[in-house]
């Protein structure tokens, strides 16, 4: 699918994952043919928000989301705020991360490297295995 449209850059793009906003006069251009094949990677419409924040995400290697999961639906690069210092949390710093919603089931999935987060003093956090699977443990394989 091809669309043709006006928009404004984003104002900062450390906390955006689109690279415009304000789009206006939306066209398209050129419509998708046929159906969409079978995932993974999954290319129906995607569920709201609600549906993404009950499902839980689990960490996604940058690799394969380049490679494998930019079209994929439950595939997923956005903007992370880190509050440094929790004495004072004006202290920030900013960076983007995967993660995959998706089935745990996925062929294509891989979890990627343990995040590490700074702290203050230059201490830092290392986020173990557990989160993610706590985020998804109502889940089953192919949910």
């Amino acid at each position: 699918m091809e669309l043709s449209g006006q928009a404004v850059p984003v104002a900062d793009p450390r906390l955006e994952t689109a690279g415009f906003y304000k789009t206006s006069g939306l066209k398209v251009t050129k419509d998708a043919e046929g159906e969409p094949p079978a995932g993974p990677p999954v290319l129906c419409v995607p569920p709201d928000l609600p549906t993404y924040r009950a499902r839980g995400h689990r960490r996604l290697d940058v690799r394969t989301y380049d490679t494998n999961c930019t079209t994929c639906i439950w595939g997923c690069r956005m903007p992370v705020e880190m509050i440094i210092d929790h004495w004072n949390p004006s202290q920030k710093k900013y960076r983007f991360e995967t993660f995959c919603y998706g089935p745990k089931s996925c062929a294509l999935y891989r979890p990627g490297p343990a995040r590490k987060v700074p702290g203050r003093k230059g201490m830092s956090y290392t986020e173990e295995n557990w989160v993610d699977e706590d985020a998804t443990s109502h889940r089953g394989p192919n949910d």
